[in-house]
């Protein structure tokens, strides 16, 4: 018996660090190409391109800005999901675990995975294209005709 606590003691810190160092991590996976380099296409000889950069820099202000808030809200919604899917996990796995009778550890692996279900959970926002589509509505708005498709500009 001695010997189950010990063990379970010992996953306990390091089930712990990785959980600590996960938000992290998924940070780290959402690389993005910089907005600021967007240019939605037009045709430029029908175009004032001094307007036309001056416009896109305020569309794209925009659309940083959407971006931003968005992304506040994601984080919020995620550390949700973690805190949501440690529980659930946490509490799943110690039954589990109780009928061998480990049920530290299967509160631990079960905590674990349903962290990081929680936190990979996916959502309908594309990070890369949604705040371009802004750029290109605005400037859309703003009176200029978008040849490309909305998002893709160059």
């Amino acid at each position: 018996m001695r010997l189950m606590n010990t063990r379970a003691r010992a996953a306990t810190p390091l089930a712990l660090a990785g959980l600590v160092t996960l938000p992290l991590a998924l940070a780290a996976c959402g690389y993005q190409p910089s907005l600021g380099d967007y240019r939605p296409v037009v045709d430029s000889y029908n175009t004032d391109m001094a307007a036309y950069e001056a416009d896109r820099g305020q569309c794209v202000a925009v659309a940083m800005q959407a971006q931003a808030e968005y992304e506040r809200q994601q984080r919020l919604k995620r550390e949700s999901n973690m805190t949501i899917g440690l529980i659930v996990g946490a509490i799943a796995g110690a039954a589990v675990g109780s009928v061998s009778g480990d049920a530290g550890d299967g509160a631990v692996v079960g905590g674990t995975l349903g962290a990081l279900e929680g936190g990979l959970a996916e959502t309908d926002y594309d990070p890369v294209t949604s705040p371009r589509k802004i750029v290109d509505r605005c400037m859309k708005n703003r009176g200029y005709e978008i040849l490309s498709d909305l998002g893709k500009g160059a």
